[in-house]
């Protein structure tokens, strides 16, 4: 029987102007030179290490927790299952049953990533409770993914998930897309953050891949 592997970009492009996070660096890509001008084609970035679909570190907030440069390799390839979230707005422990055994990561499919690019999307979307975050820690889980500009609510200036999971060494994806193609699946899940020294977070390169 043939078999096929298919694989499913999970992140968004930085694109030129897009809204950031309410205070962070806005997005720029600038041509640098161009080939009518200068014989090839260079460009100018610039952006936050938390822009479009990217990876939280400990050292987002804790003074002593790692950095993504300093993170294992290992880290940023798992097993990962895609739970499904919709029409959930507290995500908690209920639910947790359908995550199978053997998984390193979650990725939270809650359908916010359709508001993309519209007013709304960085307030309102569904988030992890802490007893749900708790327990998937306890079940070994050390990254958790989200469709939705964060694990906590806008505004929470506590960030008391990004706590949680930080705090225990886990890291975070946020922003993330296309996950109504792998919803329910498990999938070996890639995650490549940019090598930046000190890095906090970074744009981050997410792939699906599963076996049809």
């Amino acid at each position: 029987m043939n078999t096929e592997i298919v694989y499913v970009d999970l992140s968004r492009p930085l694109v030129d102007g897009d809204i950031p996070y309410t205070g962070d660096p806005c997005t720029s890509v600038a041509r640098w030179a161009t080939l009518e001008e200068d014989g090839y084609r260079l460009s100018h970035l610039s952006f936050g290490t938390h822009s479009a679909t990217h990876m939280d570190a400990p050292y987002h907030l804790f003074p002593s927790g790692k950095s993504l440069d300093s993170t294992p390799l290992r880290r940023f390839f798992s097993q990962a299952y895609v739970l499904d979230c919709r029409n959930v707005f507290s995500i908690g422990a209920d639910i947790l049953w359908l995550i199978p055994p053997g998984i390193g990561s979650v990725l939270f499919y809650t359908g916010w990533q359709d508001k993309w690019g519209r007013e709304g999307y960085f307030q309102g979307h569904p988030t992890l409770t802490g007893e749900a975050t708790t327990l998937l820690l306890e079940r070994g889980i050390s990254l958790f993914g989200f469709d939705c500009s964060s694990c906590d609510a806008h505004g929470s200036g506590s960030l008391p998930i990004h706590h949680q999971i930080l705090l225990q060494d886990g890291l975070i994806l946020e922003n993330l897309c296309n996950l109504d193609k792998v919803v329910g699946r498990t999938i070996s899940l890639v995650a490549l953050p940019l090598l930046v020294e000190a890095s906090d977070g970074s744009p981050t390169r997410v792939v699906a891949s599963y076996t049809a």
